[in-house]
């Protein structure tokens, strides 16, 4: 299933923040990301998007150019991060990595992910340049 909210493009670390500041929702949590440090930008690829009725984790598909929902969990009215059970965050955060960890296999981004808090982060590659040239491309829609 699409995610017709979000663009057909990869996000910006900062327009997460901005989406986790909407009021939309309980909790925005960035799981993949891929860094571009000659262009001072990081793009997020996954995200586990939080909301008082439940749980949608989230991931972009860049052969669609579109964002694709993962998985989803019923919650009981969470008011916070807290309130959404650890186990859960740790299998659904699993589940999205577990589609980085099959680009590797396939060679097309770096396989040594640098911790950056509870986000993995990745240098990019061929997966990266084309990530990259998406969201400096938007299409129309």
């Amino acid at each position: 299933m699409a995610v017709d909210a979000l663009p057909k493009r990869p996000l910006s670390h900062a327009e997460v923040r901005v989406l986790g500041a909407s009021g939309s929702f309980v909790d925005v949590r960035p799981v993949n990301t891929f860094l571009f440090p000659e262009r001072d930008t990081t793009l997020v690829t996954s995200l586990v998007l939080v909301t008082d009725s439940g749980l949608r984790a989230v991931d972009y598909d860049p052969a669609a150019r579109e964002w694709q929902v993962v998985r989803t969990e019923p919650l009981d009215s969470p008011e916070s991060a807290e309130d959404v059970p650890d186990e859960l965050l740790t299998d659904v955060q699993s589940e999205l990595e577990q589609r980085a960890q099959e680009l590797e296999e396939a060679g097309v981004v770096s396989e040594t992910p640098e911790p950056n808090e509870d986000v993995q982060v990745r240098e990019a590659s061929n997966l990266g340049s084309l990530l990259y040239e998406q969201y400096t491309n938007e299409p129309e829609n």
